[in-house]
């Protein structure tokens, strides 16, 4: 899962964002010490950035320490594009983390995401009112614990995905009415505009961005790193409240065949293969209460929302005739029913504030999503957690979280199951669900380098207690540690 900054219809950062689909294809298993080497190639980077003399080069007399980007003010190029409206930033994120226990087997992997992002108020840029453009690149590298060694339903880390170097974001972005009306065009995120908590951002399993459901049922995912052409009006008639709608591509990866990877984002390379066929409508309306910086009550955030995709998708159980497919030959063809849906909603509360800071305290999330029984692996989705954001004296941006995501199995899948083991084709037990428990903290060096410890149990990897991948292992359940670091650039 990837990390982002969301922002609100003026271009202000509200708050990060990660989101995460389906596990990349899996590639050729590497040398056990691959792992050690990522682990010692990290802790070098770290080490090296730690031994950086302390009277290095100071810019606003905060010094290299102190300030809020890791490459600096350039000479003083950044600022002078800032005045003008242009804002070019950029966020590393890397990672070493393993099974150490449970899974396929048991391996460490690394892997990185290089996030690079331009914003132009065109406004004070060129004299257009109300106008923003921006634009988001996105260069990945390294391995996939989830697709190689776990095989889970819901990938363990927001930024795992094939390695490319690809397009993610490029729009424009119109506001009218003070504000009030905003409406973006071109290459939109759809996982950035919908779904979002402020508190699950905290999070690192992929889960707590773009759900696992719609994830894992979702032609390509619809989330990280995928994206496609897409339109998103917003119309905010209070300060409280806030309504959007959008039409989105309705395929991100395109050419599912023999010809090409199944993996959607080895399919969409380049973050430019799209299709304009068969689009999805997003809407969502959003309430806040006591959200005003000055507000004494605790502050609150409701989320309701839903989308339709106008596509086809295979019945789980039953192929065209009525029968269920584990009595049918390979390859005979399943119902079709025709379109998909989601409803979903979202609260935020923040249930106890530190005296005297508008930002620390302790916040609760918690999300769910049903969709249909009959064409989804897993229909019903919840996620829940608590943050706490300033957890020690003199610590303000430290942030401790833990969450728990559930993935509930198609009951309809569940049935297949069964006939399949009335037609000896199959052993295995029923589908049931599968779950992940996270806990981590975001240790905040500088104001440019963060360090994210984090723990993850999985279980029931694949949606089943014994789940087994095609040379017929187990895949058991999962205990994952590892150490992220981020550098904003």
């Amino acid at each position: 899962m990837r990390t982002d900054i969301i922002r609100d219809q003026s271009g202000e950062e509200l708050m990060q964002q990660h989101n995460g689909t389906g596990p990349a294809a899996t590639d050729k298993e590497r040398p056990g010490k691959t792992g050690v080497r990522a682990l010692l190639g990290l802790a070098a980077v770290m080490g090296g950035l730690a031994t950086t003399p302390a009277m290095a080069q100071e810019e606003g007399g905060a010094g290299f320490w102190g300030r809020d980007t890791l490459t600096g003010d350039w000479g003083g190029v950044r600022s002078n594009l800032e005045e003008k409206g242009i804002t070019v930033s950029a966020t590393y994120t890397g990672e070493a983390l393993g099974n150490v226990s449970g899974g396929l087997r048991q391996r460490a992997v690394a892997s990185g995401l290089l996030q690079a992002d331009v914003e132009a108020d065109l406004e004070k840029a060129v004299g257009w009112q109300g106008g923003l453009f921006h634009f988001t690149g996105l260069y990945t590298h390294g391995r996939s614990l989830s697709a190689n060694f776990l095989q889970n339903w819901i990938p363990s880390r927001d930024i795992e995905t094939a390695p490319n170097t690809r397009l993610f974001a490029l729009w424009l972005q119109q506001s009218f009415f003070d504000d009030m009306v905003s409406l973006k065009a071109g290459v939109v995120p759809m996982q950035e505009e919908f779904f979002n908590s402020e508190y699950a951002a905290n999070l690192i399993g992929s889960p707590f961005g773009w759900p696992g459901s719609f994830a894992l049922n979702y032609p390509g995912g619809g989330g990280y790193p995928l994206s496609g052409p897409g339109t998103r009006v917003k119309v905010k008639p209070t300060e409280n409240l806030a309504i959007l709608a959008a039409v989105f591509s309705g395929d991100t990866a395109p050419g599912a065949a023999d010809s090409r990877s199944d993996d959607p984002a080895r399919r969409n390379s380049s973050g430019t293969d799209f299709s304009l066929e068969a689009p999805t409508w997003f809407g969502e309306v959003q309430y806040g209460i006591n959200q005003e910086k000055d507000a004494k009550a605790l502050p609150t955030m409701i989320k309701v929302g839903g989308w339709y995709h106008n596509h086809s998708y295979n019945d789980l159980r039953y192929a065209e005739n009525g029968e269920s497919l584990a009595f049918m030959p390979d390859g005979t063809p399943a119902q079709r029913h025709r379109g998909n849906w989601a409803a979903y909603a979202i609260l935020d509360q923040m249930l106890w504030r530190r005296p005297g800071d508008t930002g620390g305290g302790l916040g609760f999330f918690v999300r769910g999503t049903v969709m249909p029984d009959d064409r989804n692996q897993a229909p019903y989705y919840v996620d829940t957690g608590l943050v706490l954001k300033g957890t020690f004296e003199g610590r303000d941006d430290d942030v401790a979280a833990i969450g728990f995501a559930y993935a509930g199995a198609s009951d309809r899948l569940a049935s297949l199951d069964g006939d399949l083991r009335a037609a000896g084709r199959s052993t295995a037990k029923d589908h049931d669900y599968e779950t992940m428990l996270e806990v981590s903290y975001r240790y905040k060096v500088t104001p440019w380098w963060t360090l994210v410890p984090d723990a993850q149990y999985i279980m029931h990897p694949g949606g089943s207690r014994d789940h087994v991948d095609s040379n017929n292992e187990t895949i058991k359940d999962a205990v994952i540690l590892g150490l992220r670091t981020v550098f904003t650039l």
